[in-house]
């Protein structure tokens, strides 16, 4: 066997979905399989067009469950592997559960989960975004940096509160000396209301020696009028990356993003969008794009999608069109635009 993690994997899947009985627990398979064939032509590399896997989703298989432990408090559990639908292998060969590995507890006054888990900025930032958070309309996405999830980490999910959620947690960074070295902290709120959604989230991470060096927020909304859904989000971060200096305090970029969808049919959706990067370096590394889209539901289960894009960087940056899975992108030279175009398919189970 040539990947035997993800050998492991898939027989502890397999196991745990044939040995399960309502007796001891709910348990659950599920997944989503997404895979798309893209087209990117940017500026100073040239044109591309390729089969990735994760246009609109990653794609994943994983198992979770519950046990009913009496006196209203019960145990949870979630694991989670990305996989690459493409070509079939892992998306991280090295781990058995790339995306989720918790295990937690929970009641009426809310859930408390230990282990690997998705950040609360992951979760959120789709909520903000008619493309949600997927596909290379999202400039929310492409133009944002952050961690997506967190080892060692401690989380409580509150309850639903006159519509007001919140979610805070921290991650362990296993160092010694300081202590508190490589931990991140994060945090959230929500408000849900009939046809208003409002959320902010924030992330802090730790460097080496302690000192908090990256400082990532997500903030927006969402309000449905009708058969039209508007969108706005922003971002806030200091992890630039290789588009202005890296980790510097003070040296923030800001994403704003303003998109609508309008859905025709009960089957049929069409969505657009704009956004815009501005960065505080003092190199004004600026970008933007504008995005246009189209979703269509086979089913409950299966949905085909497409979009078309324009991204264009200003001076130094190089923001390209990322969509949701882990690919190499065609990285447009510094201060050149991409184009882009996708077209995909999506099944979850």
């Amino acid at each position: 066997m040539k990947n035997p993690v993800l050998a492991c994997s898939a027989v502890v899947v397999a196991l745990s979905a044939v040995l399960a009985t309502p007796a001891s627990a709910e348990v659950t398979l599920y997944g989503i399989l997404d895979t798309y064939v893209g087209y990117t032509n940017a500026g100073g590399k040239g044109a591309q067009t390729a089969m990735q896997s994760g246009g609109l989703s990653a794609s994943r298989v994983g198992i979770r469950g519950s046990e009913d432990l009496g006196g209203g408090i019960h145990a949870t559990f979630d694991l989670e592997n990305g996989i690459l639908t493409n070509s079939g292998a892992a998306t991280d060969p090295t781990l058995a559960f790339s995306r989720n590995a918790w295990v937690g507890l929970g009641s009426q006054y809310g859930e408390v989960r230990l282990g690997r888990q998705n950040s609360t900025l992951l979760l959120m930032h789709g909520k903000f975004d008619a493309f949600s958070g997927g596909t290379y309309g999202s400039f929310l996405h492409n133009a944002s940096t952050f961690a997506f999830r967190y080892d060692n980490m401690i989380t409580y999910w509150s309850p639903n509160v006159a519509g007001f959620t919140f979610s805070a947690g921290v991650s362990l960074g296993g160092k010694t000396s300081p202590h508190d070295a490589l931990n991140a902290y994060v945090g959230s709120i929500e408000y849900q209301r009939g046809p208003l959604y409002l959320g902010v989230s924030h992330a802090e991470q730790n460097g080496a020696n302690g000192e908090i060096n990256t400082k990532t927020t997500f903030a927006g909304g969402s309000y449905q009028f009708g058969a039209m859904t508007w969108y706005f989000g922003y971002y806030r971060g200091n992890n630039l990356g290789s588009n202005t200096a890296t980790n510097v305090e003070g040296k923030y970029h800001s994403v704003y993003e303003l998109s609508a969808g309008y859905r025709f049919t009960p089957a049929l959706r069409v969505v657009g969008g704009v956004g815009y990067a501005q960065d505080s370096s003092g190199q004004q590394n600026n970008a933007g794009e504008v995005s246009l889209g189209a979703f269509y539901s086979l089913s409950k289960r299966t949905l085909l999608y497409g979009t078309v894009e324009r991204l264009v960087n200003r001076h130094g940056a190089t923001y390209a069109l990322m969509a949701n899975g882990p690919i190499t992108p065609n990285t447009p030279a510094r201060g050149e635009g991409v184009t882009g175009a996708q077209i995909g398919i999506q099944h979850s189970f």
